[in-house]
């Protein structure tokens, strides 16, 4: 997951670049700045629970002969349902900048390891609440099982899929090695990331409903 620098073809990593600095632009023009700078309290979870993220970035598994292909758990789907999109983006970003910091990977492939860790996961996690708020009943059931289980289970998937493809097309490794070192791993993570999501997101709507920004009591409580 984490990619060092010096692994990719020089033309994916300026690419990467490209890519990033329009999310960082579109980042800043839609962040909600303003829920954070006036609501001490909530910019305190968000620290705690950013500190959480660092802690699973950092226990990661891999193989240090082949670089890049390591593995840990996301909190990507916790964020993005706890605090939406813009702001789980945000905080992948800060968790980004403190792994790489402390040696995970690479500076160069920064961007790309943004897009990769914080873009795809969190694009995902908000499609598919996107799809269980208009298409599902709200209910606090479908809330947990589908928009956080679920979901948390398809940004690993997701992860997977793509970081495979780049790998892959980049011709960083073939795809049979992996399959045999990286991919087949991943089912290990897809459960663990379900539960952790809808397990902690479970808690938080039944005693801190108002830390989570995706969950109204309005409509998925008491209006029943």
């Amino acid at each position: 997951m984490d990619l060092p620098d010096g692994l990719l073809p020089t033309s994916w990593v300026l690419g990467s670049h490209l890519l990033f600095a329009f999310l960082l632009a579109g980042l800043v023009r839609t962040a909600p700045w303003r829920n954070l700078a006036n609501r001490p309290d909530l910019a305190l979870v968000f620290a705690g629970f950013l500190a959480g993220v660092v802690f699973l970035w950092t226990a990661r598994a891999g193989i240090p002969q082949n670089p890049g292909l390591n593995l840990h758990l996301l909190g990507a789907a916790i964020l993005t349902l706890a605090f939406g999109w813009p702001l789980a983006l945000l905080g992948l970003i800060i968790v980004l900048l403190i792994t790489t910091f402390l040696g995970n990977s690479g500076w160069e492939t920064f961007s790309l390891n943004a897009l990769l860790l914080a873009g795809v996961p969190v694009l995902v996690a908000a499609g598919v609440h996107q799809f269980v708020h208009r298409r599902l009943p709200n209910h606090p059931f479908v809330y947990i099982f589908v928009s956080a289980f679920l979901g948390g289970a398809l940004t690993m998937g997701a992860l997977a899929a793509v970081s495979g493809a780049v790998l892959s097309l980049s011709g960083t490794y073939g795809v049979e090695a992996l399959v045999r070192e990286y991919l087949r791993y991943f089912p290990l993570l897809i459960f663990p990331e379900a539960f952790l999501t809808g397990g902690i997101l479970a808690i938080l709507v039944v005693y801190r409903p108002e830390w989570v920004a995706t969950f109204d009591d309005e409509a998925y409580i008491k209006g029943k």
